[in-house]
């Protein structure tokens, strides 16, 4: 009989505090708290009740405590599950550089788990050490279709460019393990980056039944409520992140930005065409029929998406080594195709960067967030992945404007915040 079968049988403190420790307790307590929500007002009882470090972390963190439950893990690392459980934690909030030193050293000592060998190739791919990664997983002994591997296949796939692929890789492993709060993540952001938000806001919402609550999902998801002007259940999102941390300032951020959005007008034509423009863009080269030769000079030169294609000339492609002619038309068919050109993503401004001197050129390279701009016009800089001051410079007035929430106040905020450094937005 599975744990699923077996919930209804089996209270929560029998499940927590008899129940034999092993690589499958945090989950299986974890689906005892998210099928059965009462048993949430047992867990506090059930804590106090708790000698057993690894048994103590695991009760914190379903009572969204996750910083004590964090604490008490770091006590313990020499118990290999409370490794392979600190190490999920810290995935699970984004901190893979901390996951990666929690897991590396149990790892090399020894602790041959493959659970806790597949988190520690999760870090290292998340880390950017791919030939390591793969060094590992091919230690580790599993099916290829098991949902952790097809999971970190996608990782790998999407850290090469591959969305395709890493797309039917989060699909099959949130499928054969559709609790796994990383899978749908991970499947969610995929969707979303193809354009299907029912798909996204599904995924996401898989991640809304469990306990704690997976922040990075709701944030997500009420992203995309606002975007099909579902204001109040973006609303609900982000005061249920608030709810579990009250200290969260993007959730903060957002709730009051969704709040202000309920009074105000967009032009809902101008943002759909935003929209498509970006989605788009952001397609990689590698779905389009490109010679051998042609897609290893787009790899060489770091070009994986059709922006990254159009933010280049002719002349700048032209320029590579074994890049002729014959590629040049290739690049310029598949770019018809989805009627762009080679260059539109250049301004004709660009070059007024290298013109800045003395203090106004030594502000290029700072992030964006020194003009310590409103929530609104900082979420807008967010929207449209502007970090540093050379970025925002090679935007202009329309673009700003065009995007949903920001309007003439928030665009004269932007210039004036410039102006008072001796910079301009683009004229393009």
């Amino acid at each position: 009989m599975s744990f699923s079968d077996s919930t209804s049988e089996t209270s929560l403190r029998e499940l927590i505090l008899e129940k034999e420790v092993s690589v499958d307790f945090y989950h299986e307590a974890r689906q005892g708290v998210t099928s059965r929500r009462e048993g949430i007002d047992e867990l506090e009882d059930i804590l106090e009740s708790i000698d057993d470090d690894f048994r103590r972390s695991v009760v914190l963190d379903l009572l969204g405590r996750r910083s004590e439950a964090r604490e008490v893990l770091y006590g313990c690392q020499d118990n290999p599950f409370c490794m392979h459980l600190l190490g999920k934690l810290l995935l699970e909030e984004g901190n893979s550089t901390a996951a990666l030193r929690v897991l590396e050293p149990g790892w090399s000592k020894g602790s041959r788990e493959p659970r806790v060998g597949m988190l520690f190739c999760e870090a290292l791919i998340l880390e950017g050490d791919v030939d390591k990664a793969l060094a590992l997983l091919s230690e580790i002994s599993a099916p290829d279709d098991h949902p952790r591997i097809c999971y970190l296949r996608g990782l790998l796939h999407q850290h090469e460019g591959d969305y395709h692929e890493a797309l039917a890789c989060y699909s099959t492993a949130a499928e054969g393990t559709p609790e796994e709060t990383r899978y749908q993540f991970r499947l969610g952001y995929m969707h979303s980056l193809y354009g299907d938000e029912e798909k996204a806001i599904e995924a996401y919402r898989m991640c809304q039944r469990t306990a704690p609550l997976y922040a990075h999902a709701m944030i997500n998801l009420g992203v995309l409520y606002e975007d099909s002007d579902r204001f109040e259940e973006a609303i609900t999102c982000y005061r249920m992140v608030l709810l579990s941390n009250k200290d969260h300032g993007r959730a903060r951020l957002y709730l009051r930005d969704a709040e202000a959005s309920q009074s105000m007008y967009y032009d809902r034509d101008r943002e759909k065409e935003e929209i498509r423009k970006m989605q788009v863009l952001m397609i990689p080269v590698t779905e389009f029929e490109l010679s051998v030769r042609s897609r290893n000079c787009l790899q060489k030169m770091g070009i994986y998406t059709l922006g990254d294609l159009v933010s280049k000339s002719e002349a700048e492609l032209l320029s590579y080594k074994n890049f002729g002619e014959t590629s040049l038309q290739e690049i310029r068919k598949i770019l018809t195709q989805k009627n762009l050109r080679l260059g539109e993503g250049v301004r004709s401004d660009d070059t007024r960067l290298l013109a800045f001197n003395g203090e106004a050129a030594s502000l290029l390279g700072e992030p964006v967030s020194i003009l310590e701009l409103s929530s609104r016009s900082q979420r807008c800089m967010d929207r449209l992945e502007i970090e540093t001051i050379s970025d925002l410079l090679q935007r202009n007035e329309l673009e700003l404007v065009s995007q949903k929430n920001f309007g003439v106040t928030s665009l004269n905020e932007v210039k004036k915040k410039l102006s008072e450094r001796g910079l301009t937005l683009s004229s393009g």
